[in-house]
């Protein structure tokens, strides 16, 4: 693979309309370009710019996908790609040619932390005959004298195949160690390690599709870390190239996060230290995408940034639960007949007078959308409901999560539609992260508990930095101070 961290030039030919011309590539983060020259004129159509294909002077395949031009002046043009593709075969973005994607991200040592996998042995007992043999083959030419006594420290590696396998509508996930090693010599030994992702899907497919299936795992990843986290060294494998042969894929336009390092006790499940239940999480999660995935993007976009709390962040957590499928909640009860007899009544006055009246007739359907709500769930039902499918191992450490979710809301629509509030504005905002936490609690916590997560194990675990934990042990506090906010808020008013 290349490294990732720091810059990395190419020169290379890469083909314009059938031609092939020099060309440099400049791979930089943010600021990586392509130049390429000519003595001709140079120009590229919209549909040309999807994938410009070139060959390094090292023999390398390069694929810059979904160009945009940023400078085109006679024989020369700078391209910033948005994906750049390295390694030994080029790469169409819209071709079904992809059959595995694999990577790695910040945190995957410890969300898949496996003990006994790495380990010391200090000689405190006698070795087998073998094992000593295999030992003292290494210093066979040593003086005899050096052969026998000292100390011996055996460090080890314990291959024991994938840590997660699991058989999804995509296809395979594979959690797996890669571990690279240096010789030993005077020098010393290296081992290193990154548990690693890899998909091998049911049939080939684009890029789009495979990175799709990125995203999808991420988002559990980052919930059950509670935190951001940045995918890394990720690799493609083409159905026509060679066995074993890979491609470097890299994103040129997706900025790198801070991170902060997790627990292997603080994730909500490991996948090394509690692998069935994090497979049956990590299947269950996948076969669901389909339509849940828009919910789960809204609400990652803003569960994953931590501690930093924004208005938007409030009102994306509530919007995530009306991005839910229909079939999650039960239809809103009858309304009483008098009530349903007076709303048919104004929608056929409405009806009626839209006919003669252009001005009824420009708010015709603003005014039927907004009497037809009376009939359904508002957003407040939906996380109610949403909460009641939370075990009472949860929800009894939080009886008034009610009140919580109903003030949360009201916060919510104060943001979007200036709706009144029971408490100052300062305190709506005051309390904003509070409310944002809330509903990115229920609705992490009600998507865990349908996949197959043990609450009842994870509450009896120790933890220190678990951000779940922390707003559960938080929450009497949080509500104490709500309710003194609308208690000086209905005092003042008062007077």
């Amino acid at each position: 693979m290349l490294d990732n961290s720091g810059q990395k030039q190419f020169l290379a030919h890469f083909a314009v309309q059938g031609t092939e011309h020099a060309g440099v590539l400049n791979l930089d983060g943010m600021n990586t370009k392509l130049d390429i020259f000519s003595k001709d004129f140079l120009h590229l159509k919209d549909e040309e710019m999807n994938c410009v294909r070139g060959v390094s002077k090292e023999g390398f395949s390069i694929s810059a996908i979904y160009c945009v031009p940023l400078t085109i002046s006679g024989s020369h043009m700078t391209l910033q790609p948005n994906y750049v593709v390295i390694g030994a075969h080029h790469l169409e973005p819209e071709a079904d040619v992809v059959t595995s994607i694999s990577f790695t991200f910040t945190e995957a040592n410890h969300l898949f932390y496996e003990l006994g996998t790495f380990g010391h042995i200090v000689r405190r007992h006698r070795f087998s005959f073998g094992q000593l043999r295999e030992i003292l083959r290494g210093v066979r030419r040593a003086p005899k004298h050096r052969r026998r006594g000292g100390r011996i420290d055996l460090y080890y590696r314990w291959d024991r195949g994938a840590i997660i396998e699991s058989c999804c509508k995509v296809g395979i996930i594979t959690i797996w160690n890669a571990t690279s090693e240096r010789s030993p010599s005077s020098d010393g030994f290296e081992v290193r390690n990154r548990a690693r992702v890899t998909v091998s899907f049911i049939s080939p497919c684009n890029l789009e599709a495979a990175l799709r299936s990125v995203w999808q795992i991420m988002s559990l990843f980052e919930l059950v870390t509670q935190s951001c986290q940045n995918v890394e060294d990720v690799t493609l494998e083409h159905k026509d190239a060679p066995e074993h042969s890979y491609l470097d894929l890299r994103f040129i336009h997706r900025e790198s996060e801070e991170v902060k390092s997790v627990m292997p006790t603080d994730v909500l499940v490991n996948g090394g230290l509690h692998e069935e239940e994090f497979k049956t999480v990590l299947t269950q999660w996948m076969d669901a995408e389909q339509p849940r995935g828009a919910a789960r993007q809204r609400f990652i976009d803003g569960f994953r940034r931590n501690f930093r709390y924004r208005t938007e962040r409030l009102i994306g957590a509530a919007n995530a639960f009306d991005l839910l499928p229909a079939s999650d909640f039960t239809k809103a009860g009858a309304l009483p007949d008098e009530v349903e007899l007076l709303l048919e009544k104004f929608e056929t006055q409405v009806r009626t007078a839209s006919k003669t009246s252009a001005n009824v007739q420009e708010y015709r359907e603003r005014i039927l959308n907004n009497l037809s709500l009376v009939r359904s769930l508002n957003l407040r039902s939906k996380v109610l409901q949403r909460w009641a499918t939370v075990p009472s191992c949860i929800s009894s450490l939080v009886p008034e999560m009610p009140e919580a979710i109903a003030h949360s809301i009201r916060a919510r629509n104060f943001f979007v539609h200036g709706s009144p509030t029971p408490m100052a504005t300062e305190s709506v905002y005051e309390l904003s992260s509070f409310f944002t936490d809330t509903l990115e609690f229920v609705f992490g916590v009600s998507e865990l508990c349908s996949c197959g997560w043990n609450a009842e194990r994870w509450l009896n675990e120790r933890y220190s930095l678990s951000r779940y934990k922390w707003y559960i042990s938080n929450f009497s506090g949080s509500i104490n101070r709500l309710e003194a906010a609308i208690a000086k808020h209905k005092t003042l008013k008062t007077m």
